[in-house]
């Protein structure tokens, strides 16, 4: 089934990230999907306040039911890698916000299941003519 539209994100940055490595850093990227649609950040090296400034771009084929999740992870070489957090947004609120806004959004969202950590991210939904 062709989509309704697409969501343009660009996960900007992260803000006080868990530390998760032993030398008090992490080296953080994030994956971010939508359905069965995944894209990922690139990694920053030994920072808890990573600037990502990575585009991506997903199908919206339901705007009820679309929830675009972020989930933040440490990437280590030699073992899983770990997780520092995870957020998600409901495609309608971006919409609704979009609207209002008459354009893109940008949105601190706070990390759960961690302690501490958020990421901001720029959201603009376009929707094709029906």
């Amino acid at each position: 089934m062709p989509g309704l539209g697409r969501i343009l994100v660009v996960i900007l940055e992260g803000h006080n990230l868990i530390a998760s490595d032993v030398n008090g850093k992490s080296d953080p990227y994030c994956e971010v999907s939508m359905g069965s649609q995944e894209h990922k950040t690139k990694v920053i090296n030994a920072t808890l306040n990573p600037k990502w400034n990575s585009s991506m771009q997903f199908t919206v084929k339901d705007i009820k039911e679309d929830v675009l999740c972020i989930t933040v992870y440490d990437r280590d070489l030699f073992t899983p890698n770990d997780f520092l957090g995870r957020t998600e947004v409901r495609i309608a609120a971006i919409l609704k916000e979009n609207q209002e806004k008459k354009g893109p959004i940008t949105k601190r969202l706070a990390l759960h299941e961690v302690d501490s950590g958020e990421v901001v991210v720029k959201l603009n939904i376009q929707l094709y003519e029906s």
